[in-house]
């Protein structure tokens, strides 16, 4: 089992990458809007069980959190992020802290140790854990030929967005970060051979029949 995990919860885009008292406190201060992507490996590839999440527009943070928590340890999944150890897992700590939430299973894995399988930071992984080398997920999708963030809205417009009540767009927003993460990840999957080239195909295929899914229903 995998989770991808969302790459920016709502006002990330003010945390200054100086100081770093200052941003631990900044990450204490943020609102979450969690979303995930829930995969199991078959014979044939990797299978989407589930993508998305409820936000704070739907439910209070703290049973987000719980919710969230609880599944990691239900599952004990290997976790995907993109930039996650350095901004989703130490925001879910802080924020599960704040909220005195129970959460043991999220070190039934080394989770919160960089330089292990339990959790996949791509952007640590594909720059070989060096600064100078790491691009930004949106940059990197576009690269590789995916559709990158969505047109209209950016990190910097986030908090404005959540000011306004616009919560559903940044859940949007966030979902679109997931889907990359989770397709480079297949990519990187198959370039150090844990899939051939048929089973990356069929996960490709895959996660596009529910992301067409889903653009479905929300059209209709």
């Amino acid at each position: 089992m995998q989770i991808s995990l969302g790459n920016a919860p709502p006002t990330a885009a003010r945390i200054s990458s100086g100081d770093f008292p200052t941003k631990l406190l900044a990450l204490a201060k943020l609102a979450i809007s969690r979303i995930a992507l829930v995969a199991k490996r078959k014979p044939s590839g990797w299978e989407v069980q589930a993508v998305g999440a409820l936000h704070v527009g739907q439910r209070p943070e703290k049973e987000l959190i719980e919710s969230f928590v609880n599944k990691i340890a239900r599952l004990s999944p290997q976790l995907v992020s993109h930039s996650g150890c350095a901004f989703d897992l130490p925001v879910i700590r802080y924020r599960a802290m704040i909220h005195n939430v129970f959460a043991p299973g999220l070190h039934n894995r080394a989770y919160f140790h960089r330089y292990t399988d339990d959790n996949v930071d791509l952007c640590d992984v594909l720059s070989s854990f060096s600064f100078g080398a790491k691009v930004k997920l949106d940059e990197l999708s576009r690269i590789m030929g995916l559709p990158g963030k969505p047109d209209g809205i950016d990190g910097s417009q986030v908090e404005a967005y959540f000011n306004a009540d616009r919560i559903q767009e940044i859940a949007d927003y966030c979902k679109s970060d997931v889907i990359n993460t989770y397709r480079l990840w297949l990519r990187h999957e198959l370039f150090r051979g844990r899939l051939d080239q048929s089973q990356f195909e069929c996960s490709e295929r895959d996660i596009t029949r529910v992301v067409g899914s889903a653009a479905d229903r929300a059209a209709g």
